[in-house]
């Protein structure tokens, strides 16, 4: 994978819309009441510390509490259109189209790593999520580490093996920062319903 250059369609598919739902009800919306506000973060980082058995006062629990207050400002700074303390489902496919219509005519930027240029909260968010995956902290995220943490997220542990294997290409790829968030802006951005990136979830089909 690489940087693609070109013109992006703005308008969602529905193959994509599928997608960025799952990724909302199941990473996002954590008390399930169908919208994003800031206690889903407080819920998020709570839920976080508490497998990684970070203390309120260590430093990675305040980093952590950091982080999502962070994310959550510049999520709702692009996302709440009607600044009523909410991003709904509908606000939410609304902010990447928008995303996609700004970029429509300038060619996707290239960053350090080779990906496409993403919004500043979603690289932050990466981060957070590759830093989740890879529990030893050993800069790779194998399938152990991911089958944990997706059944975090109600994956089961064998559609979390399948996933693993198609996006590390049965263990051939390493899966370290820089391919991860390849393959995180492939799952944000891509219509390709081939693409690697779609199985970053655990989820191996958004055809339902």
């Amino acid at each position: 994978m690489g940087a693609v250059m070109g013109l992006i369609n703005p308008q969602l598919s529905d193959f994509q819309k599928r997608k960025l739902l799952h990724e909302f009800h199941t990473f996002f919306d954590m008390n399930k009441d169908g919208t994003l506000e800031a206690k889903d973060f407080e819920l998020a980082r709570e839920k976080i510390c508490q497998m990684s058995g970070w203390k309120p006062d260590t430093d990675k629990y305040k980093k952590t509490r950091e982080l999502f207050i962070q994310i959550w400002r510049k999520l709702q700074d692009v996302g709440d259109t009607n600044v009523d303390g909410r991003i709904t489902a509908e606000e939410w496919l609304n902010m990447w189209e928008i995303f996609n219509k700004e970029n429509q005519q300038v060619e996707t930027k290239e960053i350090s790593d080779g990906t496409k240029n993403i919004p500043d909260w979603l690289d932050k968010y990466i981060e957070y999520k590759f830093d989740l995956l890879d529990r030893t902290g050993d800069g790779v995220i194998d399938v152990e580490e991911y089958e944990y943490v997706m059944s975090e997220f109600g994956v089961p542990s064998k559609d979390a093996r399948n996933a693993f294997l198609m996006f590390s290409e049965n263990h051939e790829k390493k899966v370290d920062i820089g391919y991860f968030r390849e393959l995180c802006v492939e799952f944000y951005r891509s219509d390709d319903p081939c693409a690697l990136g779609n199985f970053i979830n655990g989820r191996l089909s958004y055809t339902d």
